[in-house]
C-alpha cells in the first residue's frame, strides 16, 4: 500500500478500533466498574495494534518493492518484529500496576473484528 493508502486504511480501523474500545469499556463496567485500569490498557492496545498494522504495511511493501526475492524471511522476520511489539506492550501492561492487562490485548483482536464485518455488511453489495 501506498502511503495515502495506508492512511485510508489507518482511518478505516481506528474509527472502528475507538467504537469498539468504547464498546470494550462499557461491556468491562458490568464486571470490573468504572476503572481507569481498564481505559488504559484499551488505549495502550489500540496503540499497538496500530503499530502494528503499520509495521505489517512496511513489510509487506518492502517485499513487494525488493521483487520478492527472500520473501518468505523478510515475513517471518517482519512477524518476529511484530511479535515482539506485541509482547513489549502486553508484558508492559502487566508490570505496571494501573494498566488493565485485558484492556491491552483486546484491541488487538479488532482488524479481525473490522475486517470481517465490513465482509458481512457488505455481502450483497457488487465488488469493483
Amino acid at each position: 500500500m501506498e502511503k495515502e493508502q495506508l492512511i485510508h486504511e489507518m482511518k478505516f480501523v481506528l474509527i472502528r478500533a475507538l467504537f469498539l474500545d468504547i464498546s470494550a469499556y462499557l461491556i468491562s463496567v458490568f464486571f470490573i466498574g468504572f476503572t481507569l485500569s481498564m481505559a488504559l490498557g484499551l488505549v495502550l492496545g489500540t496503540a499497538g495494534m496500530a503499530v502494528n498494522l503499520i509495521l505489517l504495511n512496511r513489510s509487506v511493501r518492502n517485499i513487494v518493492r525488493s521483487g520478492g526475492r527472500r520473501a518468505q524471511s523478510r515475513m517471518f522476520s517482519g512477524y518476529i518484529v511484530r511479535l515482539g511489539v506485541m509482547g513489549v506492550i502486553i508484558a508492559s501492561a502487566m508490570l505496571i500496576p494501573f494498566i488493565n492487562t485485558a484492556g491491552a490485548v483486546i484491541p488487538y483482536f479488532y482488524p479481525n473484528l473490522v475486517y470481517a464485518g465490513n465482509v458481512l455488511l457488505k455481502k450483497g453489495e457488487k465488488t469493483e
